[in-house]
């Protein structure tokens, strides 16, 4: 009788322990599903988003230093009077740079600027010149950058002051004063 008891124990032991093995490859499989789904929604949260991010790169990191002339324009005729210098006119060429990033010049100390650029140039050749210099260039622009204060580029006039200072410092580094203008295509201050 005492070996029937201990197969009685033995036969009831049996399936619970199938139970609680079963249990855990469901608790597993759960959690399992808990991080994927998780994980699912904060690639989308974080990645996605639409136009918000998109333009934050904006492409710069392998294309940033091409300069692009502009296309060509054939007149169609209609009102406007037409090229009055003869023949196809190539618009200007432009050079992109590298993003900047610095400190600003505050007393917190707790302020950034982002600063994309692209040069408008006198000529194509122009950016030959602008390549071979372009690690002064932009010493001497991140040195100025982060001489600024928020109070000396926070408004309009500042960010035109700041862009002729940019404009001359470039032009001491190429001949003819090739750089027309600049033109800030991301200014974010944080």
């Amino acid at each position: 009788m005492a070996e029937e008891e201990d197969g009685k124990k033995k036969e009831d032991e049996a399936p619970a322990k199938g139970g609680l093995l079963k249990n855990k490859k469901v608790l597993i499989i759960i959690i399992a599903a808990v991080v994927v789904i998780g994980g699912g929604a904060a690639f989308f949260l974080l990645k996605g988003g639409g136009d918000e991010g998109a333009g934050e790169d904006g492409g710069h990191d392998a294309k940033a230093e091409k300069h692009a002339p502009a296309k060509k324009k054939k007149d169609s005729g209609g009102h406007g009077g037409g090229d009055e210098g003869g023949g196809d006119h190539e618009g200007p060429t432009v050079h992109l740079l590298k993003p900047f990033i610095v400190n600003l010049q505050d007393q917190s100390g707790g302020r950034y600027l982002k600063l994309t650029l692209n040069l408008e140039l006198t000529s194509p050749e122009a950016a030959g010149s602008l390549k071979v210099n372009d690690p002064k260039i932009r010493d001497s622009i991140i040195i100025l950058l982060s001489s600024k204060s928020y109070a000396d580029i926070g408004t309009v006039e500042g960010k035109y002051k700041l862009r002729d200072e940019i404009v001359n410092r470039i032009n001491q580094f190429l001949p003819d004063n090739s750089v027309k203008t600049a033109y800030f295509t991301e200014f974010v201050i944080q």
